[in-house]
C-alpha cells in the first residue's frame, strides 16, 4: 500500500546558484531559509565537459566543481543537506533529432556525460541531480519539420527516446545509486517524445528500486492560484501516473516517487506577461504566505523556489562588492525580507487557527488517496471536477467550418457506436480519462499535440446529486467555450478576439469566470464545448460553493 501523506514540513531547495564563496562564509545564514540548491552545471553536453570532464577529458573549468564541493559541505554541515547537481537539455543543442536520437554513437555520449554526472555528484556530496528537459520542446512534437520519416516511423523515435532515457538513468544510478533525481519542469502529459524521454528515466529507476526517487518539479505553482487549486497542484501527475505507467513502475511511482511545487515569489517583476496585477509588495507576500502554507500541507517531500537573481540574501553594497551578488528588482529590499519570514515561518495551512474546515476536508481526501483509500475519480470528486469526461471529436473550429461541429450530438443521448462528422472524417463519443484534481483538461493531451489548429471538441459528464442545489461553475478557457448545464447553456463565450483567448486570466488564474447554476436533485448531463484557433488549448472546470470550495455531495462519472 502506498505510504500516507508526510506530516512534516517538506524540504524546500532554491534554484539556482552557481558556486560561489558566499555560500562556503555565510552557511549559517542559509539555514532555516532553504535546505538546499540547485547548483547549475549548464548543459549535460557543454556544462559537463566544462565543469566537471568526462572520461579522461578534463574539465576546462575546474575550479567550478572544486568550489561547488566546498558549498555543499559548507551547507551540509549547518544541516542544508538537500542540494543538487542541475544539468539541462539546450534549445540549440542537437538533441533531440532522428540524428542523435537514432545514433548508438550518441547514445554512447549520453551514457559517458550523465556516469560523469553521477560520479561527481556523489563524489562532492550532491543529494542528487536535477535533469531540466524544457528547452528543447518544439521537437518533441512528432510533427516537427526536422522529422521526415525517411527511413523510420514515429514509433522508432518514441522507442530511441524510451531506450535513450533508459541508457541515462542507468548511467547516473551505476554512479550513484541512492541520488534523489529531479525532473524540470516535470510531467509525464508532455509532447512524445519527451514523455518517451522521462518514462525511461522513472522505469530505470523502478528497476533498480533506487531509494532516492524520481520527482516532478511542477510550474504549476509559479502563479498564486485561489486556494483550492493551490491544495490540488500536489497531486495533480500522481492520479494520471496510471494512464502511463503500470506494474512495478506504477507501484515505484506511488512508493517513493512525489510531485515538488515550485513557486515564484517575485513573479511580479519577473513575469514577462502585461496584465499581471501590480500591487504592493505586503499585498503580493501575504497571499504568498498562503500559498506555502497550503502547499506545505500536501506536499510529501520537495518544494523548490525559482528567481532569476539571488533572492535567498539580502541586497546589500558588501554582497555586491565582494560577492557579485544581489538582487535589483524594484523592491527588493522590501519583499526579500518578508520572502525570508515566510521560508523561516515552517507553518502548514492545517496548523493555523483560521484553518477553514473545507480545506482541511481537501487536505483529508488526499490523505485518504495516498493510502489507498479513495481512488482518483474520488479524489477529483472531492475538488468539485470530474476525473473522466464523454469526448467527441476532432470536431472543426465553429467560425471555420460550422457543418463538421456535430451540434446536434449535445442534444441527443451519447453513443459511443453513433458516427458524427468531424474535422478530420467519422468521429463518435468515447470515455477519457483526465485524472486531474486541478480542474484542468488539457486538449493539448487529447491530441498529442498533433492537428491542434482550427479545432473543437465536445465533452460530456453526468453530475449526481442528493437534493437540488445552488451552485458555481468556476471556468477558464482558451481559445473559446460554451458550457451547458441540463437543457440550458449557462456560459457562452464561443467567440475570442482574432488574436485568441489565453488560458491564464491575469497571468495568475486558472479560473477567469464564475458562474452561478442551479443542479437538480438527481442527474444531470453538463456538456462543454472547447474550441481552439490555433497551437494548444485548454479550459478548467469546477463546481463549488460561493466561497469556491466544491460541494461535498456532488458527484461526477460517466454514467446517467
Amino acid at each position: 500500500m502506498p505510504a500516507p501523506t508526510a506530516l512534516a514540513i517538506p524540504a524546500i531547495i532554491c534554484y539556482s546558484v552557481s558556486p560561489t564563496a558566499y555560500l562556503n562564509e555565510h552557511a549559517a545564514e542559509i539555514k532555516g531559509l532553504y535546505d538546499g540548491f540547485f547548483f547549475q552545471c549548464g548543459s549535460w553536453d557543454s556544462g559537463v565537459l566544462a565543469n566537471i570532464g568526462v572520461g579522461n577529458t578534463p574539465a576546462t573549468n575546474p575550479g567550478w566543481l572544486v568550489l561547488a564541493r566546498e558549498n555543499v559541505a559548507a551547507l551540509k554541515s549547518v544541516g542544508c543537506a538537500e542540494n543538487l547537481l542541475a544539468i539541462s537539455f539546450g534549445e540549440s543543442e542537437p538533441w533531440p533529432s532522428p540524428e542523435t536520437l537514432l545514433s548508438n554513437e550518441f547514445t554512447e555520449k549520453l551514457r559517458q556525460h550523465f556516469s560523469a554526472l553521477g560520479r561527481a555528484a556523489k563524489s562532492a556530496g550532491f543529494r542528487g541531480i536535477s535533469i531540466d528537459t524544457e528547452y528543447p520542446y518544439p521537437r518533441y512534437s512528432l510533427d516537427h519539420p526536422v522529422y521526415t520519416y525517411a527511413g523510420y516511423t514515429p514509433g522508432d523515435l518514441m522507442v530511441a527516446s524510451y531506450r535513450q532515457g533508459r541508457v541515462v538513468m542507468s548511467a547516473v544510478l551505476d554512479e550513484f545509486p541512492e541520488a534523489v533525481i529531479f525532473n524540470l519542469p516535470g510531467s509525464l502529459e508532455g509532447r512524445p517524445l519527451a514523455r518517451e524521454f522521462v518514462k525511461g528515466l522513472i522505469e530505470e529507476m523502478a528497476d533498480r528500486n533506487a531509494p532516492g526517487g524520481f520527482h516532478f518539479g511542477t510550474e504549476y505553482s509559479y502563479t498564486l492560484h485561489e486556494p483550492v487549486t493551490q491544495a490540488a497542484i500536489p497531486r495533480h501527475e500522481d492520479g494520471k501516473m496510471d494512464r502511463f505507467l503500470s506494474g512495478t513502475s506504477l507501484e515505484y511511482w506511488r512508493r517513493v516517487c512525489t510531485m515538488a511545487p515550485g513557486v515564484w515569489p517575485c513573479h511580479m517583476v519577473e513575469t514577462g506577461a502585461d496584465d499581471y496585477p501590480v500591487r504592493p509588495w505586503n499585498e503580493e507576500m501575504a497571499e504568498l504566505r498562503q500559498q506555502m502554507r497550503i502547499l506545505r500541507s500536501t506536499t510529501k517531500r520537495f518544494m523548490w523556489s525559482f528567481s532569476g537573481q539571488p533572492i535567498w540574501l539580502l541586497p546589500s553594497a558588501e554582497n555586491r562588492e565582494r560577492y557579485g551578488l544581489s538582487a535589483t528588482y524594484p523592491g527588493a529590499d522590501v519583499f526579500i525580507p518578508i520572502w525570508h519570514d515566510i521560508l523561516r515561518e515552517r507553518v502548514r495551512y492545517d496548523q493555523t487557527p483560521e484553518a477553514d474546515p473545507r480545506m482541511i476536508r481537501l487536505f483529508d481526501a488526499t490523505k485518504r488517496f495516498d493510502e489507498g483509500r479513495i481512488d482518483v475519480t474520488e479524489l477529483c470528486n472531492a475538488f468539485g471536477t470530474p476525473a473522466k469526461w464523454w469526448a467527441l471529436g476532432v470536431l472543426s473550429n465553429p467560425f471555420v467550418d460550422p457543418a463538421r461541429t456535430a451540434r446536434e450530438a449535445l442534444s441527443l443521448p451519447i453513443s459511443p457506436s453513433q458516427v458524427f462528422f468531424g474535422r478530420d472524417g467519422a468521429v463518435r463519443w468515447f470515455p477519457w480519462a483526465v485524472q486531474d484534481n486541478r480542474g484542468v483538461v488539457s486538449m493539448r493531451t487529447f491530441t498529442d499535440y498533433l492537428m491542434t489548429d482550427d479545432s473543437s471538441v465536445h465533452l460530456a459528464t453526468y453530475v449526481h446529486s442528493p437534493k437540488a442545489t445552488d451552485a458555481w461553475l468556476n471556468v477558464g478557457w482558451d481559445d473559446g467555450i460554451v458550457v451547458q448545464v441540463g437543457d440550458r447553456v449557462v456560459f457562452d463565450r464561443a467567440s475570442y478576439p482574432e488574436r485568441g483567448h489565453g488560458a491564464m486570466y491575469l497571468d495568475r488564474y486558472q479560473f477567469e469566470a464564475k458562474v452561478p447554476i442551479h443542479i437538480p436533485a438527481g442527474v444531470t448531463r453538463i456538456n462543454v464545448t472547447t474550441i481552439n484557433a490555433k497551437g494548444g488549448w485548454m479550459y478548467t472546470f469546477r463546481i463549488t460553493d460561493a466561497d469556491g470550495y466544491p460541494l461535498p455531495d456532488l458527484k461526477f462519472s460517466l454514467e446517467d
